[in-house]
């Protein structure tokens, strides 16, 4: 991988709703690159973060004030960590951006933040198949654990929730 490009103006703010429709159209990009559905349950998802920072944050990355991507980070607690940790849900860079270091510069932002608030431990998934994306994340120190995220998905009754 290239080091950082100089050519690039480089900038990470935190979205905020203002920034909603340039957010949604990175995450379309990301949802169809990552072969996901995008739809209103998305959407909701990101409007949830934005209006909670208790939740996580979300910082576009941006070229000459130009978003051409973004990280979602979110909150969890785990005992084995020791409290409150951080969780890379979701990164995307487009296309033309990467390779040139800004995810390194991604990291080290997070990681800084996460310093700030006292949390000890950062998680990310990668997929399979991301073999790119898993050297990177193994260039920066993650590891792969020796337990398998699991997920079961749970069927919410909206009906029941909008009534309570």
């Amino acid at each position: 991988m290239s080091e950082f490009n100089s050519e690039f103006n480089l900038d990470f703010r935190l979205a905020q709703f203002i920034d909603i429709d340039p957010l949604m159209e990175l995450v379309q990009e990301f949802y169809l690159f990552e072969n996901m559905p995008f739809d209103e349950g998305v959407i909701k998802a990101f409007t949830s973060l934005l209006s909670d920072e208790q939740f996580g944050l979300i910082w576009l990355i941006c070229d000459r004030n130009r978003p051409i991507g973004y990280v979602a980070l979110t909150f969890f607690f785990s005992m084995e960590y020791h409290g409150r940790c951080g969780l890379v849900d979701e990164l995307y860079i487009r296309e033309d951006y990467r390779g040139k270091g800004i995810g390194k510069k991604v990291f080290a932002l997070i990681e800084e933040y996460l310093q700030s608030q006292k949390m000890r431990s950062l998680s990310l998934v990668v997929d399979f198949w991301n073999e790119p994306a898993e050297a990177l994340y193994i260039k920066l120190g993650f590891r792969r654990e020796k337990r398998h995220l699991m997920v079961k998905h749970i069927d919410v009754n909206h009906d029941l929730i909008a009534n309570s």
